[in-house]
């Protein structure tokens, strides 16, 4: 991890982003899913006991959420979205991915779609992609260009966003 200034912790929302956090998202995603499961006519695809293979992805993305977590809080700096950060977190999952938290909200919604077993609630899981790049990863990045210039250019040269 690399050092910034240390600054406030007050969320500066930049104007388009959401004021609800992104596992406040990941939750209206699941009861999206468990509305469109319920009400979109479909077969089951993938049918008990396989689809109980979902919870083990859910916990594979819960884990990552906790690895990347505890990355920040090594670091001293805030997990919450547009809080001033002090450090460009280089360690860990971020080793691989500049977005392992919400990778693990996406791969967590990879595991409830499966759990659910019918194609209809896997539509969530892009639109959920869609959202969480327009409303929170391409603001944070602006954000970070801004407060640590090239460290994070450098960073972001070398780290893909997802993968």
């Amino acid at each position: 991890m690399q050092d910034g200034k240390k600054s406030g912790n007050k969320p500066e929302i930049p104007a388009g982003a959401s004021r609800l956090v992104p596992p406040a998202w990941m939750g209206l995603a699941i009861i999206a899913m468990g509305i469109i499961w319920y009400v979109v006519p479909g077969r089951q695809i993938i049918v008990p006991p396989y689809s109980y293979i979902g919870g083990v992805i859910f916990v594979v993305g819960l884990a990552l959420a906790i690895y990347g977590k505890r990355q920040f809080d090594h670091a001293g700096t805030p997990v919450r979205p547009f809080t001033k950060t002090t450090a460009v977190v280089d360690t860990g999952p971020f080793r691989f991915s500049r977005n392992p938290m919400y990778l693990a909200m996406v791969i967590g919604l990879i595991g409830v779609a499966v759990l659910f077993g019918k194609v209809a609630p896997f539509v969530m899981v892009p639109l959920f992609i869609l959202w969480i790049r327009a409303k929170f990863i391409n603001h944070e990045e602006q954000l970070m260009e801004a407060r640590f210039g090239h460290t994070y250019l450098d960073y972001k040269a070398r780290v893909r966003r997802w993968l």
